[in-house]
């Protein structure tokens, strides 16, 4: 079986990201893929999804899809007034969307093509990866503030999941589940996806956005703050106990990096489009350079 995967699309950032699509589409075509994965950061907006989903509707393969955590930032104050908070955007804006286009909404349903198995999720973080060496200076409550000297960790305003989103209390409702728990949530429902489907698979394919494992991170020399906000130990954990009984490979996002990197087990890969700019006129070499394959 042939996946050919992409992520971080961010169709509303530049011309240049928009005007990729149609070569992505194409380079998808050539490549004669069993099945399509993107993994995340399509747009901020629903409008966005659409925009960029269209361009492979017509593509006639098994195509898969998670959301990054651009994907459910909120519309706007009153839409988070109305309860559309990143939650709603998650359980059910997006996967509506995706249908339209003919994607499978991976986190809402497991899938099992042949003897491979499928599973994905937005991800999240917990900190658990952020870089040490910054230990003595910055506590959790800095990193859940996510504001830096560097700059701002913009999910800190523009991701809102709520704990009572339809209250009729509006300070009850401004209420926010915390990061930590918005991570653990997120590895009990691909726990429960992969419990799902590994006996009927001989081969797992976990489509998640970002990073399960610290060697994803490739550290500079030096600490970034916003490393904290990359990934979870607790999400790679959970995927190497399936890799202990299972051939496993992870399709990321999130990092605007190529990566293709084991570590106990499991198979990590990343063939992200990241953000163009106005340098990024080459798009068919774009496209080939940033679709990766992976051959099962």
């Amino acid at each position: 079986m042939r996946v050919a995967f992409t992520s971080d699309l961010h169709v509303d950032f530049t011309p240049q990201n928009q005007k990729l699509l149609p070569y992505l589409a194409e380079e998808f075509r050539r490549l004669e893929p069993d099945v399509i994965v993107l993994a995340g950061d399509i747009a901020y907006t629903l409008a966005g999804w659409q925009e960029g989903l269209k361009h492979f509707g017509a593509i006639n393969v098994r195509k898969l899809i998670i959301p990054g955590n651009h994907d459910v930032w909120i519309e706007s104050m009153n839409a988070l007034k109305r309860g559309q908070d990143s939650a709603w955007k998650y359980q059910t804006a997006l996967p509506e969307c995706a249908a339209r286009f003919g994607f499978h909404y991976l986190p809402s349903q497991p899938l099992v093509l042949g003897d491979i198995g499928f599973a994905g999720s937005l991800g999240w973080y917990d900190y658990s990866l952020r870089d040490k060496r910054l230990d003595s200076v910055l506590s959790r409550s800095v990193y859940e503030r996510a504001q830096f000297p560097e700059g701002e960790w913009n999910d800190v305003r523009k991701a809102a999941w709520l704990r009572d989103p339809h209250s009729r209390n509006w300070k009850r409702r401004r209420l926010r589940v915390s990061d930590v728990e918005v991570c653990e949530k997120m590895r009990s429902e691909l726990s429960r996806d992969l419990e799902k489907i590994k006996e009927q698979a001989s081969e797992l394919v976990v489509a998640i956005h970002t990073a399960p494992i610290e060697s994803a991170l490739e550290r500079g020399s030096v600490p970034d703050p916003f490393d904290a906000y990359e990934g979870s130990i607790e999400i790679g954990t959970l995927l190497k106990k399936f890799a202990a009984q299972r051939n496993l490979v992870a399709i990321c996002g999130h990092k605007h990096k190529p990566l293709d990197v084991h570590e106990d087990g499991i198979r990590v890969m990343r063939s992200p489009i990241g953000y163009l700019d106005a340098a990024s006129t080459d798009y068919i070499r774009l496209a080939r350079d940033r679709v990766g394959v992976l051959d099962l």
